[in-house]
């Protein structure tokens, strides 16, 4: 069942509450009511943790909270008015008051926030309401009010349309007539079940499978291996102490297997950008380890993701992590400026490429991943070693490898000293092999 708190102003409750019978069984409204703009941010911060979505009764709450922070944890929403919702009520507003014209109204839902809502197709300049310039502010409401009260007692207004539910109550005390307008039950209902669906997707992504296969670099020695196998579960416990983080941590044949979520994963690797769990081995053990993180589906999908970006991890000689998700990206080293992004499904092209070339298909996605994060097809050996995790002489015989056949060409030599060997740059074009191919 999907938790939504309902940040809102008091007299906006019972419009949404009428959809609460006919979403009963997918979701689950609590009304947290505000009466001051400065409550909003200590609001969001004290409850969203109960609820996996947060949701504004209008775009006033919205784009305040959205000034005073940068992150939500908890995502936020808010009940916008569709054009065919303003321009029923408007018709209705018109039908009901036939000597009104809409010159002698001042409304707050046209600010520099909104558009205006395509009233000027429609309407003459000299038939446009007063539409208060409004800025978001721990203020809005006094100036709101005193706006539409200065325009009254200058008799320039006859009614005040208002999105703002908590100058309502001032309008009526100042005896101006008014309306509040309110997205209508259809469309709150509309909205609300696209934010349920939304959260569900969002839900059975967070808890998808994610596994981790932690392995140590050096396993000759067999009675070395056991002691490290010891520290590093102890380790790995301690972390789980501080982190919470791993649901499961068993022994394997040659390592660890970790279990945990995909949401748990995204924050203990920063949206893949790190490894928590590496950083804390590397610090806590006086050997180094490979971590290969797999999400999916299934444990099973999740562990042999695992285990082949663990395998990717252990190429390298330095201790690192990769993930694959369950879109099959691979993803690594995380947190390394050597990171690369490459799909693990092997594309019919690359497939065709490797066989022409006789060139194994996982180099040739490397390259590509190269190539992309670099955004050039320009590159030099040096390039190819940093970023592939090679010796020099490797990259050397990979890129003399691509010229013979004819996928890599020298642009230019850069002389960086007066003297010494120039530096050649490749310029690689996959491209022409493919053409030629067909």
């Amino acid at each position: 069942m999907i938790k939504i708190g309902v940040i809102t102003a008091p007299h906006s409750i019972n419009q949404i509450k009428q959809v609460e019978p006919l979403i009963k069984d997918q979701c689950e409204l609590t009304f947290i009511p505000y009466r001051q703009i400065s409550e909003i941010k200590e609001l969001y911060e004290r409850n969203h943790l109960f609820y996996d979505g947060i949701l504004f009764s209008g775009e006033l709450g919205y784009i305040t909270l959205q000034q005073e922070m940068t992150e939500f944890p908890t995502p936020i929403y808010f009940l916008d008015i569709p054009e065919g919702d303003f321009y029923k009520r408007l018709f209705a507003i018109s039908n009901s008051n036939k000597n009104l014209t809409f010159a002698r109204v001042s409304t707050d839902l046209l600010s520099e926030e909104n558009n205006d809502m395509g009233l000027k197709d429609v309407l003459k300049d000299e038939e446009f309401p007063f539409s208060l310039p409004l800025k978001f502010s721990e203020s809005l409401y006094e100036k709101a009010f005193q706006q539409h009260l200065s325009l009254w007692e200058q008799g320039k207004i006859d009614l005040v349309i208002t999105r703002i539910s908590n100058i309502v109550e001032l309008l009526n005390r100042a005896g101006i007539p008014n309306i509040f307008i309110f997205p209508s039950k259809e469309s709150i209902l509309e909205q609300v079940k696209h934010i349920i669906n939304e959260l569900q997707i969002s839900n059975l992504l967070d808890n998808q499978w994610a596994l981790g296969v932690v392995t140590i670099k050096d396993q000759e020695d067999i009675a070395d291996l056991e002691l490290k196998q010891i520290l590093l579960h102890k380790a790995l416990l301690e972390f789980n102490e501080k982190s919470h983080s791993l649901s499961v941590i068993q022994k394997k044949l040659t390592g660890f297997e970790i279990i945990t979520s995909q949401a748990d994963l995204r924050k203990l690797t920063n949206e893949f950008t790190g490894c928590s769990v590496l950083e804390y081995l590397n610090e806590a053990l006086p050997f180094q380890v490979s971590i290969g993180w797999g999400i999916g589906t299934t444990l099973y999908q999740a562990k042999k993701s695992a285990q082949i970006a663990n395998k990717q991890a252990e190429l390298h000689d330095f201790p690192c992590s990769y993930v694959i998700t369950t879109n099959e990206e691979v993803i690594g080293p995380m947190g390394d400026d050597t990171c690369l992004h490459f799909s693990n499904i092997i594309d019919p092209q690359i497939e065709k490429l490797s066989e022409v070339l006789e060139i194994p298909i996982l180099r040739i996605q490397k390259i590509m991943a190269l190539i992309s994060k670099m955004k050039s097809n320009e590159v030099t050996a040096e390039d190819i070693a940093y970023q592939l995790g090679l010796t020099l002489r490797q990259a050397n015989r990979i890129l003399n490898e691509l010229e013979e056949k004819g996928v890599a060409h020298v642009s230019y030599k850069k002389q960086e000293k007066l003297r010494g060997r120039p530096k050649k740059i490749y310029k690689i074009d996959f491209t022409e092999v493919l053409n030629t191919s067909h």
